[in-house]
């Protein structure tokens, strides 16, 4: 992969204590950069702020003094209910929220502005997913994701600053929390329960936490990254029932993964795998952590 020289350079990661954000965080200290987190529930310290993004006056005056040199905006409300009496709320946090942020660093002289976005904006789109298609939102997380991308295009075309949109698809890691599938599927397992899913005919693109953390630090300093947007996923598809049966077999207890025993949503996305060419020819992304060693390493 790319060289990545971060040395020294001021980072500002919002959201820096969430689930991605702990990885991306821990990664940039060990490639010697000085990081600055600003998130909701993190203890105060010299270089964490615990601030809510949506308090304009609050991030600036936390801003002003960190003077970053690149930004990584994960700050988010992450909900996917898609009933829209939360879509107010949503777009607070995600798109005014994201407005706060930009306005905040707008007169510092940063190279980079890196926004978590995310694989949901495409919808039912046709996969493999690519960049060139059209965003088709399905949920008020969705549409409050798009928005924001053109939110950071249109913003950083007018002032001249530099972004990089990146859409991350279906990662996994140790430790994440129950929402989301594959944990929810390992640890209902280790606690002696049968595991309850559809058919499994759905495909995915899974990435491990990793790889998503080497993606946003190959990001920060290529100049083919700027003004870009990037699908960030392995390329690959995998039936959620071939994902079952590798769990099965690496978890050897009384308790197992049963398809079928649950029926398909009215909406169901059958296929969401991504086109990684972009990143790979672009960025030199390649991811390392194939699903097999990603699910030994959480199990």
């Amino acid at each position: 992969m790319g060289t990545i020289n971060l040395k020294n350079k001021r980072i500002l990661v919002t959201g820096g204590n969430g689930y991605l954000g702990t990885f991306l965080v821990k990664a940039l200290r060990s490639e010697g950069a000085e990081v600055f987190v600003i998130s909701n529930n993190v203890t105060p310290s010299t270089n964490n702020f615990s601030v809510n993004i949506t308090n304009f006056e609050e991030l600036n005056t936390i801003v002003q003094k960190i003077q970053p040199d690149i930004i990584y905006h994960l700050a988010a409300n992450i909900s996917r209910n898609r009933d829209f009496s939360i879509y107010e709320s949503m777009t607070l946090s995600n798109v005014t929220g994201t407005l706060n942020v930009l306005q905040a660093v707008k007169n510092i002289n940063y190279t980079n502005f890196i926004f978590t976005s995310s694989s949901e904006i495409y919808g039912n789109n046709v996969s493999p997913l690519n960049e060139k298609q059209h965003p088709k939102p399905v949920s008020p997380y969705s549409l409050s994701k798009a928005s924001a991308e053109l939110l950071i295009q249109t913003f950083s075309n007018l002032y001249n600053k530099n972004y990089t949109n990146l859409r991350i698809f279906n990662f996994y890691g140790k430790n994440m929390s129950e929402e989301f599938f594959i944990p929810q599927m390992v640890n209902s397992l280790k606690r002696g329960q049968d595991f309850l899913m559809t058919k499994g005919a759905q495909m995915r693109d899974f990435l491990y936490v990793d790889d998503v953390v080497a993606a946003l630090l190959l990001a920060a300093t290529n100049t083919n990254a700027y003004n870009e947007t990037f699908n960030v996923c392995s390329g690959k598809g995998t039936k959620l029932s071939d994902l079952a049966t590798a769990v099965n077999e690496q978890i050897k207890g009384n308790a197992k993964v049963i398809l079928g025993a649950i029926p398909y949503r009215d909406n169901e996305v059958w296929e969401m795998i991504g086109d990684n060419s972009k990143i790979k020819e672009k960025l030199g992304f390649i991811p390392q952590v194939n699903l097999e060693n990603g699910v030994k390493n959480i199990i």
